[in-house]
């Protein structure tokens, strides 16, 4: 049997890039807590004689749109049709507001209320030192004007994101009004509103959010709970440590793309913004999250509420994919680490539902040497070891996944049950394994193959409890 040709290994990105290029056709209604970011920078040499607080002497001021403005400012840099509904004040920060939403070319309709709401965070230097709050968080009185236009608007959208921030918007009246639309419609939920999201597509809350609501610590728990009292799909967004998705019966772990965590403000509107075109563009939810998972990604390596562009977001799936190369030219690539002296380290697995124990497994792989290769075995290889109904992604989702590991060089995909072949071929320095196996328990001939190029065998202790196995299990059992 042969591993997949490197056109197909092309596929995964190209793929992406087919659903990112649909974006420009769709339309996205966003409706919620629309605010207005202020920024003041400075430095700090001193403490205030007044009281034990630093001493910022202000250099620099800026606005930015927040909230669900700033979903729908991501929106457009990603190349999506938007409008926006909601509510400000009649103050000068209202002015602001407005200005800022005409310069990026927002269209939108505007209710009245009291105040505009206002997050300054203060930067002394490159670190936050404080943020304080304006707002006015009564509930929003839904008048028949803006009723008839969000019906309107809701009829023509692809995808309708609610973004609440819980500042009164997002009430039962606005929800009932949309009671027709909850089947496409994705939520940027707060726990207090939790019952009015029932039978919404899909909810995204953090990992802080996604516990309250199901009243539980576990995270996994929370998602599976969610789930089956909202009648949604879940994905769960954890900051640096990814995203968790529930759907199905699935639970796919998402980590970070982000090479470095600089800031996380904005990074769920960018991550809602992403996940509502991809979902529009007809990807699977699998897809969707990994294209919102790489956007986020992109975000939070930037200072403040940054809004991601379509190029930068093809340039990242470009780059992950990447890893994804076919064994000829996988060969000239080892070929050319090992007359550099690096250390290759081949593992290999079904990586199906990728979870916490598989992250730290390759963690630990990595450490072994400087080159680690994943083989991935193909969905009809993964088939034969398994049995009927796995994997329960398919190959390219898995491989998608698993690129965006930072620590993963190369993947990939074969379609043999063992790996000999590619020992023989590659003649890795380090083969590593899990600690559940052994070396009797190991193929003859990949004992062998690693002997005959004086490579190392390595097991690995595993994380206890984790599989994918068990995953499906408990989500049967709920």
């Amino acid at each position: 049997m042969k591993t997949p040709s490197s056109g197909e290994n092309q596929g995964l990105a190209i793929n992406l890039l087919k659903i990112i290029e649909r974006f420009k056709e769709k339309n996205i209604l966003v409706i919620g807590d629309i605010m207005l970011d202020k920024y003041i920078y400075g430095d700090v040499s001193r403490i205030s004689p007044e009281a034990p607080v630093p001493v910022v002497k202000v250099k620099k001021e800026s606005f930015a749109l927040g909230g669900a403005a700033n979903t729908a400012l991501n929106i457009v840099e990603l190349g999506g049709g938007v409008f926006l509904i909601g509510f400000i004040g009649k103050d000068k920060k209202a002015v602001i507001l407005k200005k800022l939403l005409k310069k990026r070319k927002i269209p939108c309709f505007l209710e009245s209320t009291l105040t505009t709401t206002q997050k300054t965070r203060i930067f002394g230097k490159e670190q936050q030192l404080l943020r304080f709050d304006e707002e006015e968080t009564t509930e929003k009185i839904f008048t028949d004007k803006i009723k008839k236009k969000i019906l309107r608007k809701a009829k023509e959208a692809d995808i309708i994101i609610i973004s609440d921030y819980a500042k009164g918007v997002i009430t039962k009246d606005l929800m009932s009004l949309l009671m027709g639309y909850k089947r496409k419609m994705i939520v940027d939920p707060k726990p207090k509103n939790k019952i009015l999201y029932r039978n919404a597509f899909l909810i995204t809350p953090n990992e802080k959010e996604s516990l309250e609501m199901a009243s539980c610590s576990n995270i996994e728990e929370a998602g599976i709970r969610l789930k089956e009292e909202l009648n949604s799909n879940v994905l769960i967004t954890r900051g640096e440590r990814g995203m968790l998705l529930f759907s199905d019966n699935k639970i796919v772990e998402l980590p970070t793309y982000a090479r470095e965590v600089y800031d996380v403000i904005g990074a769920g509107d960018t991550a809602i913004a992403a996940l509502a075109l991809s979902i529009a563009s007809g990807s699977s939810l699998n897809e969707s999250a990994v294209i919102a998972n790489t956007a986020a990604g992109i975000a939070v390596e930037k200072k403040g509420t940054y809004p991601v562009s379509l190029k930068e977001l093809k340039s990242k799936v470009l780059s992950e994919e990447s890893k994804i190369v076919d064994f000829d030219d996988l060969k000239k690539i080892v070929e050319d680490y090992k007359k550099k002296n690096r250390k290759i380290i081949w593992t290999n697995g079904c990586f199906d539902l990728l979870h916490i124990g598989h992250i730290e497994y390759l963690q630990k792989a990595k450490n072994l040497g400087d080159i680690l290769i994943v083989g991935l075995n193909s969905d009809s290889s993964v088939k034969a070891l398994k049995g009927p109904g796995r994997p329960i992604q398919s190959q390219t989702e898995r491989a998608e996944i698993l690129s965006s590991l930072k620590f993963v060089d190369y993947i990939l995909i074969f379609s043999e049950t063992t790996v000999e072949r590619y020992l023989k071929e590659l003649k890795p320095d380090i083969f590593a394994k899990g600690s559940d196996y052994s070396l009797k328990a190991m193929s003859q001939k990949e004992r062998k193959a690693m002997a005959s190029c004086n490579g190392k065998i390595v097991f690995i202790p595993i994380v206890k409890g984790k599989s994918t196995s068990k995953m499906i299990e408990k989500i049967k059992n709920g």
